[in-house]
């Protein structure tokens, strides 16, 4: 990833936050002719696990990507976080600009194992739970019918990925004056949108 160093983000727990918000992501494998397969799926991140942390993710068995994976012995894992347009505008000096986007994403590399099936279960159980918090009828795995489950087992690959790399591009306006800087978060809380807002949190110093 081009990564200019005023926008590189190199901070762990800045990076795990990002993953954790935005789990939905996009897994990337390049096959042995440099061919890529890409799939977009739910992860769950182990921040404990490693130097870097561990992705978990499942995908269907009939989805090439695992196998490309695992012949490979690598993949990229792509979280895109808040984006949002930025208007000249907005600039203390606006003629003598050109618009720009802001936006935060991470690229986790990794070396993929296969789960067993009690790792594949623990897996969904986990993945379940995360996603029914705080609802009032929570689902579980446990009501499935026992020989459905077993089927739909059969059906599925769980990935454990151990993050070997992690980068992420933060690019907030840091090539901005502070006058301007603060220009753009008034922007965006004027404009209000939920990625605006999130673009402003990320974008507002932390004591």
């Amino acid at each position: 990833m081009y990564q200019p160093r005023l926008f590189r983000e190199e901070d762990p727990a800045r990076l795990h936050e990002l993953i954790d918000a935005r789990s939905f992501g996009t897994l990337l494998a390049v096959g042995p002719g440099g061919e890529p397969e890409i799939s977009h799926l739910p992860f769950l991140l182990d921040r404990d696990v490693g130097r870097f942390g561990r992705l978990r993710v499942h995908v269907a068995r009939a989805n090439p990507i695992w196998e490309i994976a695992m012949s490979a012995g690598r993949l990229t894992a792509i979280f895109a976080g808040p984006h949002a347009y930025v208007s000249p505008s907005w600039y203390e000096a606006p003629t003598e600009q050109v618009p720009t986007w802001n936006y935060a994403v991470v690229h986790a590399h990794g070396t993929p194992t296969e789960m067993n099936r009690d790792q594949l279960i623990e897996l969904l159980d986990d993945l379940v739970a995360v996603n029914e918090r705080g609802s009032t009828t929570p689902w579980n795995t446990g009501l499935l019918i026992p020989s459905l489950r077993d089927e739909l087992l059969l059906e599925i690959v769980g990935l454990s990925v151990e993050i070997t790399k992690l980068e992420g591009k933060f690019k907030l306006s840091q090539n901005r004056s502070a006058a301007d800087r603060e220009r753009v978060v008034a922007a965006l809380c004027r404009r209000g949108t939920v990625d605006d807002a999130a673009l402003v949190d990320l974008m507002t110093p932390r004591e």
